[in-house]
């Protein structure tokens, strides 16, 4: 049975080690009062495909991917309100409110340090305000990166986590689009993602994964 939920339904959250609701909720009030489209994506997205409570692995803050373009809308807004916020090595800042267990990046991945994957953040944040497909936190609900595209973020670092992560959901999430998930990380991250990908798509023992050293346009 799949692990990919009807979108109208939406999904939740049960955490045992990190409580996300304040940050979600920060985070959902501050793309609405600043009218900017942000999606969840991360160790908590991961966790929001793969329902797993026994699989879940620390994270300390709550990330959500928004455009380049809209950075400076949100922080002068936080700004107004009294928050600092602090510049991200990724491209992207954090907020913290400790006094109200905040802690949320947000993310849009342009920087000199790890290169410009602004684009795959754009078209992931597009794909997922099409398919409506959302994760509830409380009273509250995000728009949740689709799988796709979060496996293609991953893809993106240079981060062991990151990559336990991609088999992770290649072995758990049973309706992966690889088709598709190649397309992206081909588009994104050029032919040496894409010979990652088809190597871990070998070590999962995925089954549509390539034998090795067969090339396909």
């Amino acid at each position: 049975m799949s692990n990919r939920k009807d979108n109208s339904n939406g999904r939740k959250l049960e955490l045992l080690k990190f409580d996300p609701e304040p940050s979600g909720i920060f985070a959902c009030k501050v793309l609405v009062e600043t009218n900017v489209k942000g999606i969840l994506i991360g160790r908590l997205a991961v966790w929001a495909w793969v329902e797993d409570p026994a699989r879940q692995v620390y994270t300390k803050d709550l990330d959500i991917a928004i455009s380049q373009k809209d950075q400076n809308v949100i922080v002068s807004h936080l700004a107004q309100k009294g928050f600092k916020v602090r510049e991200l090595s990724i491209g992207g800042f954090n907020v913290t409110a400790e006094q109200d267990n905040v802690k949320v990046d947000f993310i849009h991945r342009n920087s000199p340090d790890w290169g410009d994957l602004s684009r795959l953040f754009e078209e992931a944040i597009e794909k997922a305000y099409e398919s409506r497909q959302t994760v509830t936190l409380g009273e509250i609900s995000l728009y949740l990166v689709p799988v796709e595209y979060l496996i293609s973020m991953k893809m993106g670092t240079a981060e062991q986590k990151d990559e336990e992560d991609i088999k992770y959901l290649l072995e758990m999430v049973d309706d992966v689009d690889v088709h598709a998930l190649r397309s992206i990380v081909d588009h994104h991250l050029g032919p040496l993602g894409k010979a990652k990908l088809e190597n871990i798509l070998r070590q999962v023992g995925h089954p549509d994964a390539r034998p090795r050293g067969k090339y396909v346009s």
